[in-house]
């Protein structure tokens, strides 16, 4: 190493001792000491409890924030995460235009999971229905500050989970109440029916404690046609020279079609366990939904990025003769 070297690392090293002697003198010991220490801490990377370290400002416009961590989660989840965390807050649903997408994003509770929608309500009881591709992308950030700090938009709630485990500033944050997290988390204690429209849909969902049935709509019309022969009268025909032909005609069919006229509603109803999880999600855990407004203001939203985690929380078991289900925590 050269001299220019060695003096570039001392030098800063000496100016520091220099502040520090000089905060002393001011301070009046290790008061002062104190005093520099904590203004020489980095504004944006604050010390936490257990040697966690998180903050994030919100500097970045949803607009911006949502169209840049979907375009970067291909090469990079941490700065997409990264991206959402520093998001001008939104709590509950919020939709805009870019260009010519809508981009829509939800924080909320799922009420409900299936393979292919998930059914979330937010803190100021929204519900809205995500439609899932084999393109969404899904993530569990339970381990993941950056990430818990885009789930919940608070830096405060992802430190709490963090450093202590504490859930309840988490689920207060994306659903608005502890309670209702833990009303989502326990069996359900009599059956609900919810009914939700969807683009130009309309989907009816009816929650009980062991099932969720899931009655949709199909608009494709159906074609039935009938076939009827028709047979041709025999004819005779006298040639001259004592010469006859009989002819006798092959059947022509004739065809009568029957049909349903497309758009017509033609309901398929399926029925699944109330606790499934769709891609690792469930009832009861905690999102933050990022995806496109198909059709227009009142087309079908479409899932392009699901933040979750499952919520640590005690359900609140109601009185049942038979066994409560038990969640667990989704991988």
């Amino acid at each position: 190493m050269n001299g220019r070297n060695r003096r570039g690392i001392r030098r800063p090293s000496m100016k520091a001792r220099l502040s520090i002697a000089a905060a002393v003198l001011a301070g009046g010991g290790a008061a002062g000491v104190a005093a520099v220490a904590a203004s020489h801490s980095p504004a944006t990377t604050p010390a936490q409890s257990a040697g966690f370290t998180l903050n994030f400002h919100h500097p970045i416009s949803e607009e911006q924030a949502l169209t840049s961590a979907l375009s970067t989660w291909g090469w990079s989840q941490q700065k997409s995460l990264t991206t959402l965390a520093e998001m001008t807050p939104m709590r509950t649903f919020s939709q805009l235009w870019s260009h010519r997408t809508e981009f829509a994003a939800q924080r909320g509770v799922v009420e409900l999971a299936t393979k292919k929608f998930l059914l979330v309500k937010s803190a100021d009881g929204q519900l809205h229905l995500w439609w899932l591709t084999g393109a969404t992308k899904v993530k569990n950030v339970s381990a993941s500050g950056t990430g818990m700090a885009a789930l919940t938009g608070s830096t405060k709630a992802a430190s709490a989970a963090m450093t202590t485990g504490n859930m309840a500033p988490a689920a207060v944050a994306v659903a608005g109440s502890t309670s209702l997290v833990s009303q989502m988390s326990a069996p359900v204690t009599k059956p609900t029916t919810i009914t939700v429209e969807t683009g130009n849909e309309v989907i009816t969902i009816t929650i009980t404690t062991t099932t969720a049935t899931v009655t949709q709509p199909s608009t494709t019309g159906t074609t039935t046609t009938t076939t009827t022969p028709t047979v041709n009268p025999t004819s005779t025909s006298t040639l001259p020279a004592t010469t006859t032909t009989t002819s006798t005609a092959t059947a022509t069919p004739t065809v009568t079609a029957t049909a349903t006229p497309a758009g017509t509603a033609l309901a398929t109803t399926s029925e699944q366990p109330t606790f499934t999880a769709a891609k690792g999600v469930a009832r009861g855990d905690l999102v933050f939904i990022v995806g496109v407004r198909k059709g227009g203001t009142h087309g079908s939203l479409v899932a392009e990025l699901v933040l979750f985690a499952a919520p640590a929380t005690t359900p609140t078991v109601a009185p049942a003769a038979t066994a409560p289900t038990v969640m667990g925590t989704h991988s």
